[in-house]
């Protein structure tokens, strides 16, 4: 804990006597400060402030007295107070503990000016000297921390955005695929719907090709009588009687002209 290492609060005030009932109240509150009754000890200094509102060692006793009670805060405050209107006598002091209540607060750059304030009033100062030296590595520690943090939020960040781009890249890849997909089965349903055309074939001709390509069946009306005579040496004597019939049966048949009535 930082309260083991900073030298503790200097309470020189306490034996600052300021006269009739500001001195009986701030006797009574130096009282109550070292039993440790600091709730009592801070209703008699601000007893006593009601006749010595300005006075600068009631402020530094009051400091005193919220730094016991943990508040750092109104403790720098009213050191602060004191140091504006502070004797030599009591700059150092007041310096010194403002210093140890700025640390308290992780306000190291603020203890570090205080430190030095009491050093210039009391070069020889030994524990400012210490808790000085404290400070500087305690703000270099903080400086380092928060540098680190940045960092890593910003590996973070990177990393996020690389992420997002990621799988940005993986939907459009998905999406490329399934367009590929529903357009070579587009095709593939065109190709099977319609015959396939030859580079540099009109229509026509393949038309043509089609009709060509289909098996020709032999039409007995359109054969001349040679090509049937073909047929049928190649027919058995069955297959060429019927042969026969179904062309006698298919000849055209004339008409004999009617005869004249006269």
């Amino acid at each position: 804990m930082i309260a083991k290492f900073l030298t503790l609060l200097v309470a020189s005030s306490l034996l600052t006597p300021l006269g009739g009932k500001a001195h009986r109240k701030t006797e009574e509150g130096n009282r109550h400060y070292l039993e440790g009754a600091y709730g009592d000890g801070l209703r008699a200094y601000t007893e006593a402030q009601v006749a010595r509102p300005e006075s600068p060692e009631l402020y530094y006793d009051i400091g005193n007295i919220l730094y016991r009670q943990g508040d750092f805060e109104g403790a720098a405050e009213a050191y602060t107070r004191s140091l504006l209107t502070a004797p030599e006598t009591l700059v150092s002091d007041a310096a010194f503990n403002l210093g140890n209540a700025r640390y308290q607060q992780q306000e190291f750059g603020e203890a570090i000016k205080a430190y030095q304030r009491a050093l210039r009033a009391r070069s020889a100062d030994a524990d400012a000297k210490r808790n000085l030296e404290l400070a500087l590595r305690a703000l270099e520690q903080q400086q380092q921390q928060q540098q680190d943090g940045e960092n890593e939020g910003d590996d973070n960040q990177e990393q996020e955005q690389q992420q997002q781009q990621e799988q940005d890249q993986e939907q459009d890849r998905e999406q490329d695929q399934e367009q590929q997909g529903e357009q070579g089965e587009t095709e593939d349903d065109q190709q099977q719907q319609e015959p396939q055309q030859q580079p540099g074939q009109s229509d026509e001709d393949q038309d043509q090709d089609q009709e060509q390509q289909q098996p020709a069946e032999q039409d007995p009306e359109r054969m001349t009588p040679e090509e049937a005579e073909r047929l049928l040496d190649g027919l058995s004597d069955q297959e060429q009687e019927n042969l026969r019939r179904q062309l006698l049966s298919r000849a055209p048949v004339r008409e004999r002209s009617r005869e004249k009535d006269w």
